[in-house]
């Protein structure tokens, strides 16, 4: 029989949206799960899926784009291939404005009975912020007004779009328009968190590749830099500041005319242990202010990758007692923000469009690691090639990731974004720890007896169902184990010279 297409309550307080648009024609078969229309509520644009299967027939009466509609309005039926839909189909709604009918609405479920909304979370704490349609953030880029000094006059103090429209002509709240990219216009990278030990390598990368950079980090200069990059490292654009401040992350964009994005600030797991609202503040509600800010961005975004964890997977099975990972859930806050990072990039794909790539490293190492347990190899390498013993502090089977495969997956993923907000595992080579201290001793020779092994068993962290880069980049190869030591040693043997 035919089902009813039913509007949902969106929230609590929810009694009437505006229709927005069907998102499949008249005639068109539905699948369950598959978005049907989205409405403007309270706070947002929301895609409505259908939780049916059917062929849409819309109500000849129905709502048209920016008309008032009801919580519990029938807009159209999912009929069978040899059903038609009733009629006639009462579809109530009014244009903006105007009072709704006297007709009692019947009961509306929390959900309605074919539609489940998707839910688009207020992209700002009203508390500090005031929110701003999707509509308008785009005029507010394209005109290139900052929205966040805006006064709103839509319900609740929302801003709408003749508020930004009303403000484009103030200086008070004018800043730098972002343009489409010109025709021959060259890529400009943002890289934030590109002092630490992984970004500086993403910048080494990018440079090679002739390709503008410009990093956001919270520290100065690094010292690193000139051992990695050289003089090269120099003229690179270095903005001190946090992605917590909106203002200054929109002056970044818009003066550095930035294209793509490499995501890798982030407190690591010690730091997010000991605050884990500190954690969470830097590493979750950073990224989304960042994606929000790529957001603001429309077409001149190219672009975007960041970095992930296998942290965000639990521990590794027991053969021994044939007990398997804890649900694949998180143990540490770190894991746990991380995979946050994930479903937070899908959120904003399946809303926005806005395309990314996560990489997850297994243990990165390289030359310049020096912070963090999983340091151990790096910092035994580097002591072999200046003669030094060295102890690495823990044991167990782990996947090795040397650090330009890690860069290289990070440019290759904001380079050659496909659609879609996809997470890859980077294969590396899985060793013991012995293997690592083998390998050491093969590129320093004479060094076996003074590189040592005692500590905990450390967790691997594998993937369930590895997604390896090589799915997205089918020509990728991987630095060995043997090899990525040898260019460690070499390293540092190079500047003792």
């Amino acid at each position: 029989m035919p089902v009813e297409i039913i509007v949902p309550r969106l929230g609590w307080s929810m009694e009437e949206g505006a229709f927005v648009a069907w998102l499949k024609q008249e005639g068109e078969r539905v699948r369950a799960g598959e978005p049907l229309l989205s409405i403007e509520g309270d706070k947002a644009i929301q895609e409505i899926e259908s939780i049916d299967s059917g062929i849409l027939r819309i109500a000849a009466n129905g709502p048209k784009p920016g008309d008032t509609i009801r919580v519990g309005d029938v807009l159209g039926h999912l009929v069978s291939a040899d059903e038609s839909a009733p009629a006639p189909v009462q579809a109530r709604s009014t244009k903006p404005g105007t009072p709704s009918p006297s007709v009692e609405a019947p009961p509306a479920p929390e959900v309605g009975p074919i539609l489940a909304p998707v839910p688009v979370p207020p992209a700002r704490s009203s508390l500090s912020v005031p929110t701003i349609s999707p509509r308008a953030l785009r005029v507010a880029a394209e005109l290139g007004v900052d929205w966040t000094t805006v006064a709103g006059t839509g319900r609740t103090g929302r801003i709408r779009e003749r508020d930004i429209r009303g403000a484009s002509g103030s200086k008070a709240t004018a800043r730098a328009s972002v343009a489409p990219m010109a025709p021959g216009e060259k890529s400009v990278v943002l890289v934030t968190g590109g002092c630490g030990f992984i970004g500086t390598w993403v910048v080494r990368e990018l440079l090679g590749r002739g390709l503008g950079v410009v990093v956001l980090d919270g520290t100065s200069r690094p010292t690193r830099w000139q051992r990695v990059i050289g003089n090269g490292s120099d003229p690179i654009p270095l903005v001190q500041g946090s992605l917590l401040d909106r203002e200054l992350l929109a002056r970044v964009f818009a003066e550095h005319r930035v294209t793509h994005v490499i995501h890798l600030a982030a407190l690591l797991t010690p730091a997010c242990q000991a605050d884990p609202w500190e954690g969470c503040r830097v590493n979750v509600l950073g990224s989304v202010a960042l994606f929000e800010q790529a957001r603001a961005l429309g077409s001149r975004l190219q672009g975007f990758s960041y970095a992930s964890s296998v942290a965000v997977f639990g521990d590794e099975p027991d053969h021994a007692t044939g007990a398997g990972p804890s649900e694949s859930l998180p143990p540490t806050f770190y894991g746990a923000f991380k995979k946050s990072l994930e479903l937070i990039a899908a959120q904003y794909w399946r809303h926005f469009r806005i395309a990314s790539v996560g990489v997850r490293p297994q243990v990165a190492y390289g030359p310049e690691r020096e912070v963090g347990l999983t340091a151990g190899p790096s910092l035994a390498a580097r002591a072999a090639a200046r003669g030094e013993a060295y102890c690495i502090r823990y044991t167990g089977h782990v996947g090795y990731d040397y650090v330009e495969d890690v860069a290289r997956a990070l440019v290759r993923g904001s380079l050659e974004t496909p659609p879609g907000a996809l997470v890859v595992d980077l294969p590396g080579e899985r060793a013991d720890v012995d293997e690592v201290i083998a390998a050491i001793a093969a590129a320093a020779p004479g060094m076996a007896s003074k590189l040592t092994v005692d500590g905990p068993l450390i967790p691997e962290h594998a993937p369930p169902v590895p997604c390896c880069i090589s799915t997205l980049y089918p020509d990728w190869a991987t630095t060995s184990l043997a090899e990525g030591i040898r260019r460690t040693v070499s390293f540092y043997q190079n500047r003792s010279l």
